[in-house]
């Protein structure tokens, strides 16, 4: 097995090179929700049942698969084509297909324009950003001063914990209200976050527009060590990031 990661253009060009194929193949959409159900309910006869079902049963298929949250699309045939697709973006429907690899449906995921948020937050620094398609149309990047731990014990360390936890409250406050500001014009398909993973949960407690939108942050969290335009412009690149597994 071969794991490789594609760019949206690059995996567009190879589902272009696969539908090219003329060998005959078995093409399988599974959304999210179906995911855990054995593969042999979804293929019940069909040829490579298998064989599909062993490649299924790989552990690091399955860890990918539970970190992307996006379901997965199958293409396998007698000897070119074994590939499992981690699309960027939610398969809608579980769809079974023999002949051709039927690609289309994931081509025009990949080129459909969206409206996506990013919320990059590291301790003391955020990016916050709306884009449509490729176009950042809404961002603000800001900072909050938060002390280092004091590390020399007694009641002056219990008095510094004390300022830096209000900081952090201070600074989550101020990140959800610009995040409500910023977001809450547009029709927002997805949401992204980025950065300290152990802030999101605070932040959701403190942001009412995030706590509504809890069904619309991506699971897929991206890595951002500092929160800033750069890091922003980046992450809508790792977004659209697709992982393929080759048998």
């Amino acid at each position: 097995m071969k794991q490789t990661t594609f760019s949206k253009k690059s995996l567009i060009d190879f589902l272009a090179e696969i539908q090219g194929n003329p060998e005959d193949c078995l093409t399988v959409y599974i959304t999210p929700s179906s995911f855990r159900r054995s593969i042999s309910d979804l293929l019940e006869t069909l040829p490579f049942a298998n064989e599909v079902a062993e490649a299924f049963g790989t552990e690091a298929v399955f860890r990918e698969a539970q970190r992307y949250g996006t379901g997965l699309v199958i293409f396998w045939s007698e000897r070119k084509n074994r590939l499992f697709v981690l699309p960027p973006f939610t398969v809608p429907e579980d769809k079974v297909v023999q002949g051709r690899p039927h690609t289309m449906p994931l081509c025009d995921a990949l080129q459909r324009e969206r409206t996506v948020g990013f919320v990059l937050v590291t301790w003391g620094s955020y990016a916050l950003g709306v884009f449509q398609g490729d176009n950042l149309v809404e961002s603000k990047i800001g900072t909050g001063y938060i002390h280092k731990p004091h590390r020399k014990g007694g009641r002056s360390q219990k008095r510094f914990a004390r300022r830096t936890e209000e900081q952090k409250k201070d600074f989550l406050r101020k990140v959800a209200n610009r995040t409500e500001e910023r977001f809450r014009a547009y029709p927002l398909e997805q949401v992204f976050f980025g950065g300290n993973r152990l802030i999101l949960k605070p932040l959701l407690q403190e942001c009412p527009y995030l706590g509504s939108q809890v069904d619309r942050i991506s699971k897929r969290l991206l890595t951002v060590r500092y929160a800033d335009r750069e890091a922003l412009l980046g992450s809508l690149e790792d977004v659209y990031r697709s992982l393929v597994f080759s048998f």
